[in-house]
């Protein structure tokens, strides 16, 4: 969980919130899309957490952002939402599905 950029130094540096920092690093690497990390001491990419479905998280994220209105996601560890489609609209945020437009009304992409 630290790593040091800088030659001639006696001591690393902690990770960076949203990175893990490998044995020996000399930077630290970001979280994966659709992986957040708060914390600063996460030694593998497997210390990032997954992102909650209704939620994503962009590379190097140190917290989860819920989808949008207009958007979802019904999977775990998502670097994005999905639009909804044509035909359904999602007028909540942190969704995990559309819903479809009421009858007699019009619901546009």
């Amino acid at each position: 969980g630290t790593y040091q950029d800088e030659e001639g130094k006696t001591a690393c540096k902690p990770c960076k919130a949203g990175s893990y920092c490998q044995k020996g690093a000399a930077a630290a690497l970001p979280c994966d899309g659709g992986t957040y990390s708060s914390a600063t001491d996460n030694d593998e990419q497997g210390d990032c957490v997954p992102a909650a479905p209704g939620s994503f998280a962009v590379t190097g994220s140190t917290q989860q952002t819920p989808c949008p209105k207009g958007s979802y996601t019904n999977e775990p560890k998502k670097g994005e939402c999905t639009p909804c489609s044509s035909g359904t609209y999602q007028d909540e945020e942190g969704k995990t599905a559309c819903k479809p437009c009421k009858a007699g009304s019009y619901c546009q992409k």
